[in-house]
């Protein structure tokens, strides 16, 4: 072969390419290589974070012994803010400060910090829960879950652990009809169920069993169990006078409490002050004039008489008429306490005034009132004129020291027209909000609408679903109040529970007869 004839042929052969296998091995090394690449990065971004989070904690624990040498106790992280030792709100840890609110170490007297900046995920889902599920209670000793389910008048327990029902539900038919009410006692174990024809207890300590309370023969709409002492309050009557009974810890029977002035029966929530040893309740409008004005009862928790603690003169419309009122039956029959600053708060719409209009147009918007029970005082946060928002829930976290309602109203960016919000209120002050859409209209408590994880201080909220309107749950955070996007879209929720042991939100479906699982930093 001569010279040219070897370079024609090296010239052919460079021009077939690469063989089959040559491109396989390059592809194998391109492989290893991004798997380096990728693996290395993401160590980079989990130490990156873990670096942000003990350093935002830093930031705390210095702001916090500043302020306890400044003031002989810890704050909260609107304390601090208020002292000019923080700048905005914790990024990525919620703020605990212990119950005695010393200086110094130990559970009662110092501070903790939990990291908050882990997501919320679905778990669990479709977990079956009877025939049109409506309520649920979370028993977090036991860590488990109790569905009761109206249609087929039965009890559904889920395993807080495998997010699976344990055996078959338990048929509470003997003792009630048409339940929509669930309250449980983690100390004795004890299940309350509130339908038609008053109250059942389940003795999950005693193989089940279902007893009817004596004593109480109204339609129940509305259960709670004091954490002071176990009592369980009970309330209900519908559009018919408002009654309340409690069922001392340990008993089968029902006491009545009368009360100082008339109000409907609709759905009424209980809400504890262990400090101040009271129990509140909404004064729902009822007939006509002073009877059906707005207002608050407080029961004493130790000797069981009621009082009215505030009384809000309430009409129809707004009309023209000057002066400030209510706005009749606008009232959200939950209530959110603060035992620390002694308020307690009541949800309901007022009439003001259009600033912009001489002729003296009003207007009914919502208000939350800060109710101090000591002196019937109150104070009024109310809506500037504009988008007529609509009351749905109210909520308490003891940690953040930050109460959080939750109101229809607004376009909503990605909610289909159908927006909402979460107020953020410290005291009697708005502190900021977080978007959200507006509450589901699946069968359901409003009240149950609205959940919180009080140790990350994540806010949820059972959202409307339609072909614009995502559903789901719309998720947001307390403290910077920045919210994530929904979760388990497409779904329509009627209620919501909470365990703050495990980190996990239940949610139930009623039109599908299940309950999904969400859950945040648990495994």
């Amino acid at each position: 072969m001569t010279s040219d004839q070897c370079r024609f042929s090296l010239r052919a052969r460079s021009q077939d390419g690469f063989t089959l296998i040559e491109l396989l091995v390059v592809i194998v090394i391109l492989g290893v290589l991004a798997a380096i690449v990728v693996f290395s990065v993401k160590g980079i971004g989990d130490k990156g974070h873990k670096s942000a989070v003990a350093a935002d904690a830093a930031t705390l624990r210095t702001a916090e012994e500043t302020f306890c040498a400044k003031h002989g106790h810890y704050g909260t992280a609107d304390d601090l803010k208020d002292d000019g030792l923080l700048r905005g709100d914790p990024v990525y840890n919620m703020v605990m400060v212990g119950a005695e609110n010393k200086c110094g170490r130990g559970e009662k007297s110092s501070f903790t910090l939990n990291d908050t900046s882990a997501p919320t995920e679905v778990g669990a889902d479709a977990i079956k829960a009877g025939t049109t599920p409506v309520d649920l209670a979370v028993d977090e000793k036991d860590n488990r879950v109790y569905v009761v389910a109206e249609g087929s008048n039965d009890v559904t327990v889920i395993d807080g652990n495998t997010d699976a029902a344990i055996g078959r539900p338990i048929d509470v038919s003997s003792a009630v009809s048409s339940p929509t009410t669930i309250a449980v006692d983690s100390d004795t174990g004890r299940v309350y169920v509130g339908g038609a024809g008053g109250v059942a207890i389940i003795d999950t300590k005693n193989a089940d069993q279902v007893t009817h309370v004596s004593g109480f023969a109204t339609t129940v709409t509305g259960l709670g169990v004091s954490p002071e002492n176990g009592e369980v309050y009970v309330g209900g009557g519908g559009q018919a006078p408002l009654e309340v009974a409690y069922i001392a810890a340990g008993s089968s029977s029902a006491k009545a409490i009368p009360l100082p002035a008339p109000g409907l029966g609709v759905a009424p929530s209980f809400s504890f002050d262990s400090v101040h040893h009271a129990v509140y309740l909404v004064k729902q409008g009822f007939g006509k004039g002073d009877a059906a004005d707005i207002g608050l009862f407080a029961i004493s928790s130790q000797t069981h008489e009621a009082e009215i603690a505030a009384d809000f003169a309430a009409q129809p419309g707004c009309g023209n008429k000057a002066g400030k009122v209510l706005l009749q039956n606008s009232a959200v029959t939950v209530t959110a306490v603060d035992p620390v600053r002694n308020l307690v708060y009541l949800l309901a719409k007022t009439c003001v005034p259009n600033p912009g209009d001489p002729s003296g147009t009003r207007q009914g918007v919502a208000t939350t009132i800060a109710i101090n029970p000591s002196d019937h005082s109150s104070t009024a946060i109310d809506d500037p004129w504009g988008t007529p928002y609509i009351p749905v829930s109210v909520i308490y976290n003891p940690a953040a020291g930050s109460v959080y309602a939750y109101l229809d109203g607004g376009d909503g960016a990605n909610c289909g027209g159908k927006g909402g919000r979460i107020d953020r209120i410290v005291g009697t002050k708005v502190t900021g909000l977080a978007p959200v859409c507006k509450s589901s209209n699946a069968y359901g408590s409003l009240g149950r609408k609205l959940a919180l994880l009080s140790n990350f201080n994540r806010i949820f909220v059972a959202q409307q679903q339609d072909s614009a309107a995502p559903g789901g749950l719309g998720v947001a955070d307390g403290g910077t109040l920045l919210s994530q996007p929904p979760l388990g879209k497409g779904r329509k929720f009627g209620a919501l529970a909470a365990n703050n042991t495990t980190g996990k939100v239940y949610a139930v479906d009623p039109d599908n007869g299940t309950v999904a699982v969400f859950r945040t930093g648990s495994a």
